[in-house]
């Protein structure tokens, strides 16, 4: 078997590491402790989770749904998370000098929960379907146009559109894990309710609104190295959904979840010193939590309404205020992020003055009776669109609106339920939203001009906005087959952002997790970081 470095430089996965270090976060959940003793099989581990998927189907969601589907699909990869990928699907690999063609050599005797082979046909059916515009995937693999062909019954090629060094992280994280041909080409409707993966439980029941259940696959043997062989240890895993903050605290407080996945932050200190439990922290990387701002839509076409917004919102007092201290702020990329630059130059700086005197350049320079900024007799107004189940962005939100109400701007707050349909549809002023993967081609999903929806394809941009100069240093970051170069041209990029204020990014999320001591071999899964739980059991 073959490991194979690729796609995170040394030095930016020893900066991530470092930046995890540094805020007291392992990059591994607590390991069972040698009292412990050997692990045991059966009973049911209840994991509460923050948010229900709106649908199971990974190959199209690349939201809550990823969350909560892992433990019934299997990757070909396993990301290591220092750049590193261990075999899981695929035994072994071969990638081009350019990053554009990969070649997976299939592990054998793999079957999916239906009874059907996993081959290298399988395969490609799952690379076919993101890659097809009318599934209108939201992934990160859909957006780089994969063509699969079959070799031989085990052996499958990739080629993608454009080279992508991050390749192998995106197809680790659990919205590519692979799915039964036999569903996607004769069901493929049931993949919003049901799964058929080959991971180590299998689907039992989705109670909508209330939970989603797995039982154990006794025939499983295919974990990555690191973890045990042969089947899981529990019978079955329960997620619990528990948006409301409260509640879903009060769940570990209860017992009645043995694991609770983000700890609200006015908790997390709590949790943190208590001996009652066990606890983790993962500072996510990516694109932390940002108010895009839409650039098709009055007044954010205008730049210098988006810099003074950029500029005169107080970031550090709103995600203070909003996360009792529990969040860093962020610049354009959190500090966990391979190819994050942390000698970066052009900072974003609190300066309201500055913000006034940009929004008097863009005209805005008469206030109406409630003290809002006019132009030709029009009110400076946006609205927010936000999850009406989500207290944080509530919270966010509401501090990001007194702040602006000072520049003289309207931001008017719209709870809602259909906030993933807004991205495509363009309906908002603001879109607050973020995106944890653990690469910097971040930049380009949510950024680049190529990913602006266009009503025939789905992209991430939420600005809307073509940064011709930004799109060129993009293409360069992502071509590049050096180390140091990728990490060069995306620091070029985080340079350049700023200018253009498509977006105020705010803070990254530190995932925080609560687990009941008596429950051990929890993990992370580190490509969409996230509890990894095959290696769970429970003690006495």
């Amino acid at each position: 078997m073959k490991k194979i470095v690729l796609g995170l430089a040394a030095g930016a996965v020893a900066l991530a590491l470092a930046a995890v270090s540094d805020r007291g976060l392992p990059s591994a959940l607590a390991a069972a402790p040698a009292a412990a003793g050997q692990p045991v099989r059966g009973g049911q581990l209840v994991v509460a989770l923050r948010a229900e998927p709106v649908q199971l189907n990974p190959l199209v969601d690349q939201g809550s749904g990823a969350h909560s589907v892992r433990p019934v699909v299997d990757s070909l990869v396993w990301d290591n998370g220092d750049g590193s990928y261990d075999p899981w699907l695929a035994e072994r690999w071969d990638v081009s000098a350019d990053a554009s063609r990969y070649v997976f050599y299939l592990r054998r005797g793999v079957k999916f929960h239906d009874g059907t082979p996993f081959n290298a046909e399988a395969v490609k059916a799952n690379f076919d379907y993101v890659a097809n515009p009318a599934n209108k995937s939201t992934g990160s693999t859909a957006k780089l146009k994969p063509t699969a062909r079959v070799i031989d019954e085990y052996t499958l090629e990739v080629k993608l559109a454009a080279p992508e060094s991050s390749f192998l992280t995106l197809i680790a994280a659990p919205y590519f894990g692979i799915l039964s041909k036999a569903q996607i080409e004769n069901d493929p409707k049931s993949l919003a309710t049901k799964l058929i993966g080959t991971g180590p439980f299998k689907f039992d029941k989705w109670v909508k609104g209330q939970s989603l259940t797995y039982v154990r696959n006794d025939d499983y043997n295919w974990a990555p190295p690191k973890f045990h062989r042969g089947a899981a240890y529990v019978d079955s895993i329960k997620y619990v959904f528990l948006p409301e903050d409260q509640t879903r605290y009060n769940a570990l407080l209860t017992g009645e979840a043995q694991v609770v996945d983000y700890i609200p932050p006015e908790h997390a200190k709590a949790v943190k010193a208590s001996r009652d439990y066990q606890s983790s922290e993962f500072l996510l990387p990516g694109v932390g939590y940002s108010l895009h701002l839409n650039t098709r839509r009055p007044p954010f076409d205008q730049k210098e309404v988006r810099q003074a917004l950029l500029q005169g919102l107080d970031r550090q007092g709103i995600v203070a205020s909003a996360t009792f201290g529990a969040y860093p702020v962020q610049e354009y990329l959190a500090t966990t992020t391979p190819d994050f630059d942390k000698n970066l130059k052009n900072r974003i700086v609190y300066n309201p003055q500055r913000a006034a005197a940009l929004l008097d350049a863009a005209g805005w320079t008469t206030r109406d009776a409630q003290g809002y900024r006019t132009k030709n007799g029009q009110r400076l107004s946006t609205a927010v669109p936000y999850a009406d189940d989500d207290q944080l962005a509530q919270r966010t939100l509401e501090q990001v609106q007194i702040d602006a109400r000072k520049l003289g701007l309207e931001i008017v707050l719209q709870p809602v339920t259909d906030l993933p349909q807004r991205l495509y549809n363009g309906n908002y002023g603001i879109l607050g939203s973020f995106q944890s993967e653990a690469t910097g081609m971040q930049l380009w999903r949510l950024y680049g001009g190529d990913n602006v929806s266009d009503g025939t394809t789905v992209g991430s941009n939420a600005s809307f906005l073509r940064i011709p100069e930004l799109d060129a240093v993009l293409a360069k970051a992502r071509a590049a087959g050096q180390s140091a170069d990728r990490a060069k041209y995306y620091a070029q990029a985080q340079e350049i952002l700023p200018a253009y204020a498509p977006s105020v990014p705010l803070y990254s999320r530190a995932r925080l997790v609560a687990i009941q001591k008596n429950v051990h071999g929890v993990s992370w899964d580190k490509a969409w970081p996230q509890p990894y739980l095959f290696d769970a059991w429970i003690g006495k």
